[in-house]
């Protein structure tokens, strides 16, 4: 997914206060930010829902961004650390729950989504991997982000993303095996 172009002059507006400017920023991105937060919850109501805490918190903390520098690396921080920190809530979540049901029946991934369409297990598989590797996959092939980009977004060296995008397509290979046909 392309990111929009949004020009400084509108970001400048939007931290002076001018609404309309804001709306102009949250407009262009409301499906850039969609797609970043179902990409990395694969759950619509939590992605609709992390989609305005991001822009409630982006215009809280417009006046920190720091206009020397390009707007979509600081916002794509922005977006990827509310929605991590939401994963990590969650999983405190239904750890504590599961604690508390223990001994009951829980029904595991494989029996929500039961599917023989490749899509479907390409994107289960996705959805397993562990959160950054997860991420990264999410940032090169469904936002069209290079590995440069990623470690910013990411604040992470470029070499751990390369680490993590060698391992996460690794571990794809390895979980799609079955349902990929050998080719000769």
């Amino acid at each position: 997914m392309q990111a929009p172009d949004i020009d400084k002059d509108t970001i400048a507006r939007a931290r002076c206060g001018h609404r309309e400017a804001f709306r102009l920023i949250v407009d262009s991105l409301a499906k850039l930010t969609f797609n970043l937060a179902w990409r990395i919850t694969y759950n619509a109501t939590d992605a609709e829902d992390l989609s305005q805490e991001i822009f409630l918190r982006l215009h809280r903390n417009l006046d920190k961004y720091d206009p020397a520098f390009p707007f979509m690396p600081w916002f794509r921080t922005l977006a990827t650390n509310i929605c991590l920190n939401h994963l990590k809530r969650s999983r405190l979540s239904k750890a504590s729950s599961l604690d508390a049901h223990e001994g009951m029946d829980v029904a595991g991934p494989d029996q929500k989504l039961p599917s023989g369409d490749f899509d479907e297990k390409l994107r289960k598989a996705v959805q397993e991997l562990p959160e950054d590797y997860r991420l990264v996959v999410t940032y090169l092939y469904f936002h069209d982000l290079g590995v440069n980009e990623i470690a910013e977004a990411m604040q992470v060296p470029v070499g751990t993303v390369k680490t993590w995008l060698f391992r996460a397509r690794d571990e794809l290979k390895q979980k799609l095996k079955p349902f990929v046909a050998t080719q000769m």
